[in-house]
């Protein structure tokens, strides 16, 4: 964009030196017409964006605002809570039983390898 008014604003000079003082005159007119035409247009658009990126910001503070609250009633519900409880004592039974396993293991090896080096010896 800046390349472009760049080029208009040179081709703008160099027609400017070949006219007379009352086609320079129009020309600016009109350069300056247009420059402002582009400024107010380019205003416009940031301003559009500026609302359309607040409409989208308010909108997802909504949602989390409504999930928010969907998920503390889903975990006061008695049947979640119920369900918790009971998938907690589950995984805690299911951490003893392989506690229990991993020392029975460690206790059979034990005596395995205590029979083989009294068997070597």
């Amino acid at each position: 964009m800046r390349t472009i008014l760049i080029g208009a604003t040179i081709g703008l000079a160099l027609a400017v030196a070949g006219c007379t003082k009352a086609d320079q005159q129009k020309t600016q007119s009109d350069a300056n017409a247009t420059a402002s035409d582009v400024k107010s247009t380019g205003q416009a658009a940031g301003q559009d964006l500026k609302a359309d990126a607040q409409k989208v910001g308010a909108d997802i503070k909504s949602s989390a605002k409504d999930t928010g609250k969907d998920l503390k009633s889903v975990a006061q519900d008695p049947e979640v809570k119920k369900a918790g409880s009971e998938l907690k004592a589950s995984l805690k039974d299911l951490g003893k039983a392989v506690k229990d396993a991993s020392k029975k293991h460690k206790d059979e090896n034990d005596t395995s390898d205590s029979t083989k080096d009294s068997g070597t010896k």
